[in-house]
């Protein structure tokens, strides 16, 4: 009698919780961000496909996690021929109209929005892991993104930093960029001088009142000259001889997301163990 009580409590777990494995929609990703989002919530037998770029170790910071998925190239074609019942996107390709399309054969479109700040990450986390039936895991990946980030508040000096790229865009107020360099207790010299949203810094102002800290994006990749003439301007290139600088991780910074924690304890890594930034 024992041993036929464990059984039927053997099979009543497997049937609960198989079965509700196989009861999550299948989903896929089409761009790098909602890559990065799946490969962190989703069950990885509900994943049916991610982007080219996920398995690149030079774009993705999880490429490791996205071998042996299927990838795609972002087209109606592929997700009609991969049939998930839901697709990730970025906000914008649901202009092309093929929503409707995907829509009639099955394939839920959900379009990622493109986070302004770290709140709103979270809340595009949560919401994902809703959608595809994993609740639990969303929270329990938030719960922990959220303690890292707090244990790095108010851990640096505040300084004054200039995030650049080499054809001179930053990103001012209202950007995750502002919001994390907010978060971890520095200054951003692009919001204090006006700047508002991602536009080119001025070379004449850098010059005139350049930051404690240089936070460069992208520098270490090869631009076309169209792209860089600002990084090899000799005005810059004497004020970054000059001024301590350091390199963001490019992997996944351009999405925002929860990866920016990962990015975020890279950053104060490289702040602490910098001499004498800025006089100090």
């Amino acid at each position: 009698m024992p041993r036929l009580l464990v059984r039927f409590a053997l099979s009543t777990w497997l049937l609960v919780h198989c079965g509700a494995t196989a009861a999550l929609p299948g989903v896929a990703s089409t761009d790098l961000c909602g890559d990065l989002l799946l490969l962190q919530i989703a069950e990885p037998d509900q994943i049916r496909s991610v982007s080219a770029a996920a398995a690149d170790p030079a774009l993705s910071p999880l490429a490791a996690r996205a071998q042996g998925y299927p990838t795609n190239r972002g087209t109606v074609e592929e997700l009609l021929h991969l049939r998930p019942e839901i697709a990730l996107v970025y906000q914008g390709w649901t202009g092309r109209g093929h929503a409707g399309l995907l829509a009639g054969r099955g394939v839920q479109v959900e379009p990622l929005p493109y986070p302004a700040d770290w709140d709103i990450a979270l809340q595009t986390a949560r919401k994902i892991a809703a959608l595809i039936g994993r609740t639990a895991q969303g929270e329990a990946v938030v719960a922990a993104a959220m303690r890292r980030m707090r244990s790095l508040a108010e851990r640096t000096p505040p300084y004054r930093v200039l995030y650049l790229r080499p054809n001179g865009g930053s990103a001012g107020s209202d950007t995750y960029v502002d919001d994390l360099l907010r978060r971890l207790g520095l200054r951003n010299l692009a919001s204090e001088q006006g700047l508002r949203g991602w536009g080119r810094f001025p070379l004449e102002q850098l010059v005139a009142q350049p930051p404690d800290l240089f936070l460069l994006g992208y520098f270490d990749q090869t631009q076309p000259l169209s792209k860089s003439g600002y990084a090899r301007h000799p005005l810059l290139r004497e004020l970054l001889e000059r001024t301590p600088s350091i390199a963001v991780p490019t992997g996944g910074w351009g999405c925002g997301g929860l990866e920016l924690v990962a990015i975020a304890e890279q950053i104060v890594a490289q702040i602490t163990a910098l001499p004498n930034v800025g006089g100090e």
